[in-house]
């Protein structure tokens, strides 16, 4: 059989030939991407041709967090095992706006050092993941160990990683390498719709910590950097969790801490959380003490739409490369 008989009827390439499309499944478990995502690409050769992606434990997959107030705050905390620190924070500010309760200041700054402290956590975390994809096994290792030293040390350890924190970063800075693989790979079009280190690594100053009485008390200011690329965002990450250690320290405690009104009979409340990933916003309904409508937004349910755009007509590697670079929680997606 000819080559014009074997790809009769198939799509043409961006190049006008035609070739035989093939799909390839990545995860839910592939080793650099986020465990839960579902990515099916169709290769175009080594190329991109078309990108679907979908999570295995989307919210709905999730128990329902609907209940008695008590309950709910820690339910929804579970919804996201990477930040349930975020979560946990964010439903209780939920109800807290619902009922009226304003936490005292000590308390809103301990929230802080949590929120941050998880933070740092976070995006180690992903730098480990994200070193194992692009063959940079120095960046892997080295940020899993300062990211479990981070989880079992006390507030008393936190200036000590820190300083560790601040010499991966400079290392980083002088591997040129890093920037050759990286530069270019991963922008998109159109983030109007993006929040978090995606939208801040654009030259975007969005950042929901901004606005917050506790986060300028302790001169807070969000980590901008032009590029929108895959190298954009790893400089964003790296400098976020130097800064958020150094807000731990200032705090010098970390709690995620409060008390659950217990006495609140009905009320609507709404609040917006910057979590590891973006802004996340929350809006329940409160009835005879009870939590009976949530409406939620995340921001991985918005970064998802971003596969394509970062997929599409590219590389493979760099096609999986720009994916990660995105940082999804399949946990988060709420579709």
């Amino acid at each position: 059989m000819s080559m014009v008989e074997m790809t009769e009827g198939t799509p043409r390439s961006s190049d006008g030939l035609q070739m035989e499309w093939v799909e390839a499944p990545f995860g839910p478990l592939f080793q650099g991407l986020p465990g839960g995502l579902s990515l099916i690409l169709t290769l175009d050769g080594d190329t991109v041709a078309e990108a679907k992606a979908a999570s295995t434990v989307a919210v709905q997959s999730r128990e329902d967090p609907r209940g008695p107030i008590g309950e709910f705050v820690e339910r929804f905390a579970e919804l996201d095992p990477l930040a349930p620190v975020s979560y946990r924070l964010l439903a209780m500010r939920a109800v807290e706006s619902a009922t009226g309760v304003k936490p005292a200041d000590e308390v809103t700054l301990a929230r802080v050092g949590a929120l941050e402290r998880e933070r740092a956590v976070s995006h180690l975390n992903w730098m480990a993941g994200f070193g194992y994809l692009i063959g940079y096994s120095w960046l892997a290792k080295r940020a899993e160990v300062l990211q479990l030293a981070l989880l079992r040390t006390g507030n008393e350890g936190t200036a000590r990683i820190s300083t560790e924190v601040r010499r991966l970063v400079r290392r980083l800075e002088r591997t040129p390498l890093l920037r050759r693989k990286l530069d270019g790979v991963g922008v998109v079009p159109d983030l109007d719709g993006a929040s978090g280190p995606v939208a801040r690594a654009d030259g975007r100053s969005i950042d929901a910590r901004v606005g917050e009485d506790a986060y300028r008390s302790l001169g807070f200011e969000p980590v901008v950097v032009e590029g929108g690329d895959a190298l954009a965002r790893l400089r964003v990450r790296l400098a976020e969790t130097e800064r958020s250690l150094q807000l731990v320290e200032k705090v010098g405690g970390a709690s995620a801490s409060g008390a659950v009104p217990e006495n609140a009979s009905a009320g609507r409340g709404e609040a917006t959380l910057e979590t590891p990933r973006g802004a996340a916003t929350l809006a329940v309904t409160l009835e005879s003490g009870e939590v009976v409508v949530v409406e939620l937004h995340t921001p991985s349910t918005g970064h998802i739409e971003l596969i394509g755009p970062v997929t599409e007509q590219r590389e493979l590697g760099d096609a999986l490369t720009g994916v990660a670079s995105l940082d999804l929680s399949p946990w988060e997606v709420t579709r």
